[in-house]
């Protein structure tokens, strides 16, 4: 419509709606004899003003907020319905509808952990309170790393059970959780061990990738985890009064809080670490590994949405921790000591394609400052500052419907040889679905 027609259709509707409220004018009656004189009527006073018809979204009939388990269709942001028709003049309110950005994600999405980008199927481990209302299927077929996830209400609040694999080696797990209003918990489980005996020894081993974690938040963005981690072939042998093993485990503690103000989004927490591998002798001797270590790191990551409409946002970001290890006397040894700056700078963008479709990419790459080297000889000293050798990008896309979804990370390979795919190499990596209800 050009800028005359819509001027021709204004003025058109104006004249309209002037003739429906313009009153005809009644002819003349004819002169009726004087009455006697009648007392003077009192004026009636002004009716006030009648209120207009109330929005339809008034305190009464309001939207509510969406569910959080509830899906939301790229139709209804890429293809916007108009607004309802109302003779008032009044601005219609915004839209309480949740973002496109918001629906729970797979592992192709943000894997350089931008934050502020939207919760995927692992953030539900490690921040369990987000459980809470979710209701999904999700599975993940890919060769390497398949797994799958399915969140469901229980009770007064909501269940989560995944199948996963641990978080070292390619040993399965099993992960349990559970959220309400007030909490969330969560149990990620993987065993590995094996036991022999007989008349002389009794034997235990363990795999590497033995572990078990323990994950607690509250909505309130605090959360807290401890873990224990068997990363590499473990043993205890008993052979009457003599005992050997051979250990290499670590312990993981961490607490923290994660939040948004405004458009800044954090997530800053305090980590604790006891790694390295011991060895007692029949004869009760105690030996250390030399890359033992004790370490406190602190990080603070933030996430702030720079760009961002219904369509389209950009998240700049930057995770950083500042770290110390500790390197205790072992034997003759000396202690020492390593301390380490990382600051990666990431940025993550997505924007709503077509109708249903969402694209999605990122990159990062780190800045590493580190002082001390951790040989226990005092007479040496290291100091560097270094940018890794390059960065590191993911593209991906996701295709949403009202009650299901598909997403997948463009492999590699496909930016090289885009025509790889006609000769059997795959053309996306992490490929999953989500099923909703």
């Amino acid at each position: 419509m050009n800028t005359y027609k819509f001027f021709a259709l204004l003025f058109i509707t104006a004249v309209s709606a002037f003739a429906q409220q313009a009153q005809p004018v009644q002819p003349a009656q004819p002169a009726q004899p004087v009455q006697s004189a009648q007392p003077a009527q009192p004026v009636q006073p002004a009716q006030p003003a009648q209120p207009a018809q109330q929005f339809p979204w008034d305190e009464q009939s309001a939207p509510k907020p969406s569910d959080p388990s509830a899906p939301v269709s790229l139709e209804t942001v890429a293809s916007p319905q108009p607004a309802p028709s109302s003779s008032s003049a009044e601005a219609t309110p915004p839209s309480e509808e949740k973002s496109i950005f918001d629906s729970v994600r797979g592992r192709a999405y943000n894997p350089f952990g931008t934050v502020g980008a939207a919760s995927t199927v692992r953030d539900l481990v490690t921040t369990p309170s987000d459980i809470n209302g979710q209701k999904f299927f999700y599975v993940s077929p890919t060769s390497g790393d398949p797994s799958g996830y399915l969140a469901f209400g229980f009770g007064e609040g909501s269940a989560l059970i995944g199948l996963d694999n641990s978080v070292a080696g390619n040993l399965a797990a099993l992960i349990l959780g559970f959220a309400n209003s007030s909490f969330g918990i969560a149990l990620n489980y993987s065993i590995a061990k094996t036991w022999v005996s007989n008349d002389k020894t009794n034997t235990r081993t363990t795999d590497a990738g033995d572990n078990i974690g323990l994950y607690i938040s509250m909505p309130s963005g605090i959360y807290a985890n401890v873990s224990w981690l068997t990363y590499g072939p473990s043993y205890a042998t008993e052979a009457g009064r003599d005992e050997e093993s051979e250990d290499y485990s670590e312990i993981q503690a961490k607490v923290g809080l994660t939040g948004k103000s405004n458009s800044l989004n954090y997530d800053g927490f305090l980590n604790f670490i006891r790694t390295g591998g011991t060895r007692i002798t029949a004869d009760k001797d105690r030996l250390v590994d030399s890359e033992s270590y004790t370490g406190l790191a602190l990080n603070f990551n933030l996430g702030y949405e720079i760009l961002q409409n219904q369509n389209a946002r950009i998240i700049l970001g930057s995770n950083n921790f500042l770290s110390m290890q500790i390197f205790e006397e072992i034997g003759n040894t000396k202690g020492d000591t390593k301390m380490g700056l990382v600051i990666a700078p990431n940025i993550l963008g997505e924007v709503a394609l077509f109708k249903n479709w969402l694209a999605f990419a990122g990159a990062t790459h780190a800045i590493n400052l580190l002082a001390g080297d951790g040989d226990r000889n005092n007479k040496t000293s290291l100091l560097s500052i270094r940018q890794t050798a390059g960065n590191a990008a993911f593209a991906g896309v996701r295709y949403q419907k009202t009650n299901w979804a598909v997403e997948a990370k463009i492999a590699d390979a496909m930016f090289s040889n885009p025509l790889g795919g006609l000769n059997g190499d795959p053309m996306f990596a992490e490929f999953s679905g989500f099923i909703y209800f």
